[in-house]
């Protein structure tokens, strides 16, 4: 600017015309400059002067009006003219600068105007006007980048708040949309298992209609000519959404008015598993380049924050499994330790009271105390088989053979096994199928299942309850409901109940002890056969216990 301001002054110092014509001294020295030169009569603003530059760029526009020829769809003197401010200031101190795009050529220009006078000693306007095209290309290049990076700051910035994922990908999504100037953002996620890509994310500009919840799930097909041109190139560029190539394959985005679409594939561990989505709802759009850089950038950082969410929730999921390992470890200790002592204890403690009054007791006191031994014998051995099942299972050592089996046999064999521990309490059990239910299940599992639960019935059924088995055949599974009239359970423990890191010990009327380990087998076994089971429980109401069994080989 400095050697600019000096060449004015140097220009508008010198005498510049002679007998009314230029010096050619002068007129060489303004053709040899890489700049616009002319000069303007400020009293009629006719062009009096133009170097070769100004020749070249507008023609031999000798006489004519400047507003005229030098700018484009001007009507008369322009709004930025400096002659109304010069004849209001001293003629010798009146240089004017500015940068100015003239639509004309489409270029930036350095423009600089000071009064000079000119033949006749009329005051005439020296306009040199320098070409800045590339700087000012520069200088936006130098914008864009410093506004994508203090983007990029706020993004990064939003990654690390203390919030939910969800809330810190939709702050994201609408810092890029309103940078960016589009109508919709969308990020869809891969479910390869379904077979098929679905919103999860989205940010709408004001007065655009969201496609979250409205838009049906897309069945996604690598083979598809779309997701082919994204995969391949990294990027689908749509200027024009009604381009035959697209009309029909890209039809569901009709109804939500988009013109133009952008979409960059995201990677998790090389793995694409969904895209990032521009869309354009007002004007077709032609993508810019910094635009399109813009979003693989962005991209690969959604990609990074789906990493770094995988790795948090890979963290959090071990985590978990450690805190019930723990907890399964401590729980299966303390069913040891208690649950299982307190048998063996009752048998050393009832076998040396036996021991000690054998020779004084009659038959009938002797057999009294038998029974209890045996009682606690049998009490001890079944939670040994308990607890050896459950550590098979988790070891993954137990064996499955599934195969055709009747479930009205498994339920008449499991009442005769257990019709004397009812008929002392004085329980009818009812609702003995009278068809055959036939299912594909592992035989000694499901007789594990229907024991253990017709067990747990009677156990917390007041004297003289009632016990009912209803069986139903629902499309591909057999529904086995058992269902009570005893004690109930409260809520707060239902969700407990197959949990083996929860204290489940329970009692019932009589009080008949239950570790509740029985049932998280069943949950086990129902699970690996490939059923479900469900608890509905009232306290003080009694309790129904259904589970599902596949009627045939998946």
């Amino acid at each position: 600017m400095i050697i600019k301001n000096a060449e004015m002054s140097t220009l508008a110092g010198k005498s510049m015309v002679t007998e009314s014509k230029l010096k050619p001294d002068i007129e060489m020295v303004l053709d040899q400059m890489n700049a616009i030169v002319y000069v303007t009569d400020i009293s009629n603003f006719k062009i009096i002067y133009l170097n070769k530059k100004a020749i070249e760029t507008y023609g031999n526009i000798t006489g004519k009006l400047c507003w005229k020829f030098i700018q484009k769809n001007q009507t008369g003197k322009c709004p930025f003219c400096i002659i109304d401010k010069i004849t209001k200031t001293n003629l010798d101190n009146n240089h004017f600068a500015r940068d100015f795009f003239n639509e004309f050529n489409n270029q930036w220009f350095e423009v600089h105007e000071k009064i000079i006078k000119w033949d006749d000693n009329i005051n005439a306007k020296l306009t040199v006007a320098y070409d800045i095209t590339k700087r000012k290309e520069e200088e936006k290049k130098l914008y864009v980048l410093f506004k994508q990076q203090e983007l990029f700051s706020k993004i990064a910035t939003t990654f690390n708040h203390e919030e939910t994922f969800a809330n810190k990908v939709n702050e994201v999504i609408e810092l890029l949309g309103e940078f960016v100037d589009v109508s919709r953002v969308s990020i869809f996620e891969n479910y390869f298992e379904e077979k098929i890509t679905r919103i999860t994310y989205e940010w709408c500009a004001k007065g655009i209609n969201p496609k979250i919840n409205n838009l049906p799930e897309i069945p996604f097909d690598r083979q598809h000519p779309i997701i082919v041109e994204t995969m391949t190139e990294k990027i689908l560029k749509i200027s024009d959404m009604s381009e035959d190539k697209y009309l029909r394959p890209l039809k569901f985005l009709e109804i939500y008015n988009v013109k133009a679409l952008l979409i960059i594939p995201i990677y998790l561990r090389d793995k694409h598993v969904g895209f990032v989505s521009l869309e354009e709802c007002r004007k077709k759009r032609d993508w810019l380049n910094n635009e399109i850089v813009l979003l693989k950038t962005f991209g690969n950082i959604i990609s990074t924050s789906f990493e770094r969410k995988y790795i948090e929730e890979t963290r959090l999921r071990s985590e978990m499994k450690l805190k019930e390992a723990n907890a399964t470890k401590d729980r299966f200790f303390s069913i040891i330790a208690r649950d299982l002592q307190s048998p063996f204890s009752s048998l050393t403690g009832l076998s040396s009271i036996l021991t000690d009054n054998y020779d004084k007791w009659d038959d009938d006191k002797r057999k009294e105390f038998i029974v209890s031994i045996r009682e606690s014998a049998k009490l001890g051995i079944k939670l040994l088989d308990n607890l050896l099942i459950w550590s098979k299972m988790q070891s993954g050592k137990l064996e499955f053979s599934p195969e055709i089996v009747d479930v009205r046999s498994v339920i008449v064999q499991t009442i005769e096994q257990l019709t004397n521990k009812a008929h002392k309490k004085g329980i009818s059990i009812t609702g003995v199928p009278e068809k055959q239910y036939f299912v594909y299940a592992d035989y000694i599992m499901l007789n594990t299942i229907i024991r253990n639960i017709i067990n747990n019935a009677i156990k917390f059924s007041k004297q003289g309850g009632d016990i009912s088995i209803i069986v139903k055949e629902k499309s591909e599974f057999t529904e086995v409901c058992i269902k009570d009239n005893g004690i109930g359970i409260e809520k707060e423990h239902l969700n407990k109940l197959f949990r083996i890191d929860s204290d489940n010990l329970s009692y019932g009327p009589l009080d008949e002890k239950g570790t509740g380990l029985g049932l998280i087998i069943c949950k086990e076994f129902i699970e690996k056969n490939g059923g479900k089971i469900k608890v509905i429980s009232k306290l003080n109401e009694g309790s129904q216990f259904k589970f599902t069994i596949p009627q045939k080989n998946k």
